[in-house]
C-alpha cells in the first residue's frame, strides 16, 4: 500500500503515480476513472437488509421465492448501471465526481476547499478488500455535503487520498507542486492501550446505550400491543437481581464497544496535518488539517474529573460532531488530562492558550440558583403533601433533592469562566458535565451580544462567538467591560487594556 506516492512533473504537467489507470495525476487525469468493480456488490451488501420487510412477506406467498431473486436480480443490474454511469477525476486543483443515470450530476470540489479527508473500511469493505474515501467540506457538518467515493481499492485510496492531501497543503501554503515532496513520516502524539479505552466506555455517553435501548425496547412492545405481557413477566423477575444485572451489562456493553469503535487508537502529526487512526470493525483513517481546526473542546464529567481523565473534540469545519463527553464521534475518546492537554495545544498550531480567570458576574450566579431551585420546587414540591404514612421520608428526600439542586446550579454558575489570550479566546462551563472551549481568534466568523430583562438591569451580556460551520460558543453572564473585552479581541484590533 503506497503511503506517499512519488510526485512526478511530465511536459508541464504534474502527475502522481499509485493509481492504476491514469496519465498524469493518478486518479483522473486526461481519462476519468470508475469506482472499484464491486462497487455493485457493496452496494447490494447495503440495500438488501433494509428490505426484509418486503423479502419477508413475499417469500410467504407461493411465488415469493421468484419475485425475492427477481428483485435481486434488477437491484443488482440497477447498481451495475450506477457504477458504470459514475466517475471521478483529480487534475491537480478539481476533483471531479460524475454520476447519476437518468438525471446527470457533475460535482466539482477544489482541492483548496477540503477540510478533511477520511478513509473508511466496513466491515463489508474488509471483506471485499476495498475501501471507502470521504471528502469533508465546509457544509456545517452534513453527510449530505460530503464527497464520497464509496468503493475504491485500498491502494487508489490510499494513492488519491496522499494526492489531495499534498495538492490542498500545496494550494494553502502555495508551494509549487512541482517542488513539493512527499510529507515526513507520522509523529505519534497518542495511542490509546484497550484497557483505557474501556474505562473511557464505561465512564463516558456509551453507558446510556443499554438504558436507552430498554426505554426504546419498552416503546415498541407497547406500539404493538405487547406490553401487559412484558410486564406479567416482569413481575416474575427478581427486581434487585434484574437491576445488578442490568447495570453490569451496561458496563460490559460499553466497555466492549469504546474497544472496538477506537481499537488501536493512534493520533499522529504529519507535516501540518493531524492523523487519527481507530476501528476494527469499521476502520478509519482520518487526516485533520490544523490549518482548518476552527474550535477544539475538552470534555470531563464528574466521574473522569475524579479518575484524571477527559476526551478531545477537534472541529473542522467539515465535522460535526454530538459534542459530548466521550461520545464515539469525540477525536479522542479518553486520554489522561496531561495528554489532552498536550493534544489540544497541538491542534491549535502552537497558538498561546491563557488561563480562563474572568468569572461570571455573582448576581447571574445568584439568579442561576434560585430559578434551578423554583424549578426543582415546582416539580416535587407538591409530593409531602400527599396522603401517605411515608410523608415525612418525601419531605426528608425532597430537601435533600433541593439542597443538591442549588449546590450543582451554584458550581454550574461559578464554573462559567472565560480567557481572552493573544491568539484564543477560553470558555469554560459545567458542573456535572464540564467543558472547555478554544477558540482560535482568527477562525471566528462574527459575533454579537446578547441582554435579557434581567441582563440589562445588571448590565450583563452573553457574547456569542460564531464559527464556521453553524458552531458558536457562548461567553455568558459577561459584565459590559468583559463583553467589551471579548469582542476586541475577536475583532483582532489593537492591544486594548482587559477588563477582569
Amino acid at each position: 500500500m503506497p503511503e506517499h506516492p512519488a510526485i512526478t512533473t511530465t511536459s508541464g504537467t504534474t502527475g502522481i503515480s499509485g493509481i492504476s489507470g491514469i496519465s498524469g495525476i493518478s486518479g483522473i487525469a486526461s481519462e476519468p476513472s470508475r469506482l472499484h468493480p464491486m462497487s455493485p456488490v457493496i452496494d447490494l451488501l447495503v440495500w438488501l437488509p433494509r428490505m426484509w420487510p418486503v423479502f419477508l412477506v413475499a417469500v410467504a406467498q407461493s411465488w415469493g421465492i421468484v419475485a425475492v431473486a427477481t428483485g435481486v436480480v434488477v437491484l443488482l443490474a440497477t447498481r451495475v448501471v450506477a457504477w458504470w454511469r459514475t466517475t471521478y477525476a483529480f487534475d491537480g486543483a478539481e476533483l471531479t465526481v460524475a454520476g447519476g443515470v437518468w438525471n446527470r450530476t457533475v460535482r466539482r470540489v477544489p482541492v483548496a476547499r477540503l477540510q478533511q479527508v477520511e478513509v473508511v473500511r466496513k466491515l463489508r469493505h474488509q471483506a471485499l478488500g476495498v475501501s471507502r474515501l470521504r471528502l469533508q467540506l465546509a457544509n456545517a457538518g452534513s453527510d449530505d455535503g460530503d464527497v464520497l467515493l464509496d468503493v475504491l481499492s485500498v491502494a487508489d485510496a490510499e494513492a488519491l487520498k496522499s494526492a489531495l492531501e499534498q495538492f490542498r497543503r500545496e494550494a494553502v501554503a502555495g508551494v509549487s507542486s512541482a517542488t513539493a515532496i512527499p510529507p515526513p513520516p507520522a509523529h505519534e502524539l497518542l495511542r490509546l492501550d484497550p484497557k483505557l479505552l474501556a474505562l473511557g466506555g464505561v465512564t463516558g455517553a456509551s453507558l446510556l446505550l443499554l438504558p436507552a435501548a430498554l426505554v426504546a425496547a419498552l416503546q415498541v412492545l407497547d406500539d404493538v400491543g405487547l406490553d401487559d405481557d412484558a410486564g406479567e413477566v416482569a413481575q416474575r423477575l427478581p427486581v434487585v437481581g434484574f437491576a445488578v444485572a442490568a447495570v453490569i451489562l451496561s458496563f460490559v456493553i460499553a466497555a466492549t464497544l469504546a474497544a472496538l469503535r477506537n481499537h488501536r487508537f493512534r493520533l499522529s502529526r504529519r507535516s501540518a496535518d493531524l492523523v487519527i487512526e481507530r476501528g476494527l470493525l469499521e476502520q478509519r483513517a482520518t487526516t485533520v488539517p490544523i490549518a482548518r481546526v476552527q474550535l477544539v473542546r475538552l470534555h470531563r464529567n464528574v466521574l473522569r474529573r475524579w479518575l484524571g481523565l477527559a476526551s478531545v473534540d477537534i472541529a473542522t469545519s467539515g465535522r460535526s460532531t454530538s459534542d459530548g463527553a466521550g461520545s464515539a464521534d469525540d477525536s479522542v475518546p479518553v486520554a489522561r488530562w496531561d495528554d489532552a492537554i498536550a493534544v489540544s495545544l497541538v491542534a491549535l498550531g502552537g497558538r498561546e492558550v491563557v488561563a480562563a480567570d474572568r468569572a461570571a458576574a455573582s448576581v447571574a450566579v445568584d439568579r442561576l440558583v434560585r430559578r434551578r431551585l423554583l424549578i426543582a420546587v415546582a416539580l416535587t414540591g407538591w409530593l409531602p403533601i400527599l396522603d401517605s404514612g411515608a410523608r415525612g421520608v418525601v419531605a426528608v428526600a425532597v430537601v435533600a433533592l433541593l439542597v443538591v439542586v442549588g449546590l450543582v446550579a451554584r458550581a454550574s454558575g461559578r464554573s462559567r469562566r472565560h480567557g481572552i489570550g493573544p491568539d484564543v479566546v477560553v470558555v469554560e462551563a459545567g458542573a456535572l458535565a464540564w467543558s472547555r472551549a478554544l477558540v482560535p481568534i482568527d477562525r471566528v466568523q462574527s459575533w454579537r451580544t446578547s441582554q435579557s430583562p434581567f441582563q440589562r438591569r445588571h448590565d450583563l451580556h452573553h457574547v456569542h462567538i460564531h464559527l464556521s460551520g453553524r458552531r458558536h460558543v457562548v461567553v455568558r453572564d459577561a459584565t459590559g467591560a468583559q463583553a467589551a473585552a471579548v469582542v476586541a479581541a475577536v475583532r483582532r484590533t489593537e492591544h486594548v487594556e482587559i477588563a477582569r
